[in-house]
């Protein structure tokens, strides 16, 4: 299972024990976690498209802001979750791939969050 895979069956079922963290922390915590997920891997594939159609643009990690409380779990879900510690890494306070990732993997999830998250925007 890849880290779009994970996200996606969590967001569909609201099971934290998909996310290896069963009671841990409240819902919302998951929750906001896979929002924050889904919106930079979301990013991190329009970029790609974008650079694919000649745009300058790169991949850019997501910044941490320490006040956000995904800044304080997304460590514990790496430390602790084969998936996420495959896929990402904390350097200072930005969330990267991890090198262990290859550019064909970085694609598939990053295109899976693309086209599995478009949440409903109310004005």
């Amino acid at each position: 299972m890849n880290l779009s895979e994970k996200l996606i069956k969590y967001y569909s079922t609201g099971d934290s024990e998909i996310l290896g963290h069963k009671g841990q922390y409240e819902k919302s915590d998951y929750n906001i976690l896979c929002i924050f997920l889904f919106e930079w891997l979301k990013l991190e594939h329009k970029r790609f498209l974008w650079k694919q159609d000649g745009r300058p643009t790169c991949s850019k990690p997501l910044k941490l802001d320490p006040a956000a409380t995904f800044t304080h779990i997304i460590p514990d879900f790496i430390k602790n979750d084969e998936v996420f510690r495959h896929s990402l890494k904390i350097d200072g306070d930005k969330l990267y791939f991890s090198e262990e990732m290859s550019e064909e993997e970085i694609r598939t999830i990053t295109k899976m969050a693309f086209d599995y998250y478009n949440p409903e925007r109310h004005y």
